[in-house]
């Protein structure tokens, strides 16, 4: 298996504080919400539905795009379709049935499956 770390750096949008979720997952076929906040940081799913952006504050900590990273998902479309937060890294599902995890200091990204 090839697995690439890429990781961007920028400036990202600002993100919408009523699309924060306080919970430790966002499902996007059950909310609206956009984001995870922990430990002062905002994980932020961006309007193309494939980049993550980490925000302290105002600032962009770090933003990737799990997408392009990874490659398209052989089935369905190629979008983030769940974040969860798990102690040192985000838990990424995209299209049907593939993973990615995000390390949570740094933003690299590598597919899990």
């Amino acid at each position: 298996m090839l697995t690439f770390f890429v990781t961007h750096t920028g400036i990202g949008q600002k993100f919408n504080d009523t699309l924060i979720s306080k919970n430790s997952e966002i499902n996007f076929a059950k909310t609206q919400k956009r984001g995870i906040k922990k430990n002062n940081i905002i994980y932020y799913v961006e309007n193309d539905l494939q980049t993550i952006s980490a925000y302290k504050g105002s600032k962009l900590k770090w933003q990737t795009n799990v997408i392009s990273i990874c490659g398209k998902p052989k089935n369905g479309n190629p979008e983030i379709r769940y974040v969860g937060y798990n102690t040192d890294k985000l838990l990424i599902v995209m299209g049907k049935h593939n993973f990615a995890e995000i390390d949570i200091n740094n933003g690299i990204t590598k597919l899990v499956g």
